[in-house]
């Protein structure tokens, strides 16, 4: 298995792109560490997914620069402001520094 992360607006190479498609093909190996769901499991989780990921509009004062940087992103750099905003909470060695 090769894993691999791709930045915000980055965007996958044609290498990427056909191990993507090549793995498509594979079977899926279940295990007791990751089962098959059944469909009631799968409905369910997809309720509590978009409850999860229910987004509000709000407004924020950033600095311009922290702007053009988090613009100089690309697409979807809106998504990874919120992303780091909902994983503060899990350092708070961090939000100690900056609150």
């Amino acid at each position: 298995m090769v894993k691999e992360t791709l930045q915000a607006g980055q965007k996958p190479t044609k290498a990427q792109i056909d191990e993507i498609l090549m793995a498509e093909e594979k079977p899926v190996a279940y295990t007791t560490l990751a089962p098959r769901l059944s469909d009631q499991e799968l409905s369910e989780f997809k309720k509590v997914n978009a409850e999860n990921r229910k987004k509000v509009p709000c407004t924020l004062r950033i600095s311009k620069g922290s702007l053009e940087w988090w613009k100089s992103l690309g697409d979807g750099y809106t998504a990874a402001i919120s992303r780091l905003l909902e994983d503060a909470p899990n350092h708070p060695e961090i939000m100690k520094k900056i609150i």
